[in-house]
C-alpha cells in the first residue's frame, strides 16, 4: 500500500527547504486537501511559488501535481475528509504559529551568520577586560538592556549598569563612564537623537561601544555594529519589533564573555 499524501508531508517536513517547509507546515495544519486546488491556486493560497509546490510535490515522491492530486482524492473518499468550501482563503497573515516559529527561526539564523567567530571574541574580550558595562536602551531597547545586564550579572565581577536608571539623565550616566569602559547599546526601531549623543560622547571619553540594532535603523558610530533581523511573519504585525534574535544575542554574547573569564586571555 502507497503511504498516504498525509504521512508522506510529516515525514519529509524536516528536509524541506525554508519555502517547501512553510508549504508543508500549511497544509498539515489546516489541512489543506490538494483534489479541490490547481497547483496555482494552492500556491496562492499558501503564500509561494508555482516552483514551490512544484519542487515539494516532487521531493513528496509524485511524478506530478496530477498524481498528488489523485491520491488525495482517494485519501478523501477512504477517510471522509471534506473538500475545501467555497470561498476558503489561506495566507501569509493567517494565524499560523508554524510560520511564526520559521520566521523567528529565520531572523535568527540570518543575525548569526553575520557575525564572525572572531568578532565575538574580539567583544568578549573587551567586555571581561572593561572595568564597567553600561547596557544602555529604552522602551523595548531597556527590556533587552536589562536582560544583558542580568545575564552578565551572574558571571562578572565587576559594575555593570542599566542606563538610564529611572529619573537619570544623559549627563548623569556620561558622568559615571570612564576610559576603557563598555557601552552596549541596544536601539532596535531607531535611536533618539540623545541616544546618538550619548553614544558619541561615551567614545570620546575613551569608552568602546556595542550597538545592536535592525538592518533598517541608523546606527552611530561604534567600535561594534551587530544588526539583527526583525522581518515579520506577517503584514500586520509590522507595527512589532521582533526583539528575539537581539535577546538570543544578549545571551550569547554574556555566556561568550562569561567564559573568556574562565581562560587567560589577551587581546589583539
Amino acid at each position: 500500500m502507497s503511504v498516504p499524501f498525509f504521512a508522506r508531508v510529516r515525514a519529509a517536513l524536516d528536509t524541506f527547504s525554508p519555502t517547501e517547509r512553510k508549504l508543508g507546515q500549511v497544509v498539515l495544519d489546516y489541512p489543506i486537501n490538494l483534489a479541490g486546488y490547481s497547483a496555482s491556486e494552492l500556491a496562492q493560497l499558501t503564500g509561494v511559488s508555482n516552483a514551490t509546490v512544484t519542487r515539494f510535490i516532487r521531493r513528496l515522491g509524485y511524478d506530478s501535481y496530477e498524481e498528488a492530486r489523485r491520491t488525495a482524492r482517494m485519501e478523501a473518499s477512504t477517510s471522509g475528509l471534506p473538500l475545501p468550501g467555497a470561498g476558503i482563503a489561506i495566507s501569509s497573515s493567517t494565524p499560523n504559529c508554524a510560520l511564526l516559529w520559521q520566521q523567528l527561526q529565520d531572523n535568527l539564523t540570518a543575525t548569526l551568520a553575520q557575525i564572525p567567530p572572531s568578532t565575538m571574541d574580539a567583544m568578549a574580550s573587551a567586555l571581561h577586560q572593561a572595568p564597567a558595562i553600561f547596557c544602555v536602551g529604552l522602551q523595548h531597547n531597556h527590556m533587552l538592556a536589562r536582560s544583558l545586564r542580568g545575564h552578565l550579572m551572574s558571571g562578572l565581577d565587576k559594575p555593570i549598569y542599566g542606563a538610564p536608571a529611572a529619573g537619570e539623565t544623559i549627563e548623569d550616566v556620561l558622568a559615571r563612564i570612564a576610559p576603557r569602559d563598555m557601552v552596549v547599546l541596544f536601539a532596535l526601531g531607531g535611536i533618539r537623537s540623545d541616544m546618538a549623543d550619548l553614544s558619541e560622547r561615551a567614545r570620546k571619553l575613551g569608552a568602546k561601544l556595542i550597538c545592536i540594532t535592525d538592518p533598517a535603523s541608523h546606527a552611530p558610530p561604534s567600535d561594534w555594529l551587530l544588526r539583527c533581523h526583525t522581518t515579520p511573519h506577517a503584514a500586520d504585525v509590522r507595527h512589532l519589533c521582533d526583539t528575539s534574535a537581539a535577546q538570543a544575542l544578549a545571551y550569547g554574547l554574556a555566556a561568550h564573555t562569561i567564559q573568556w573569564g574562565a581562560i587567560p586571555f589577551e587581546l589583539i
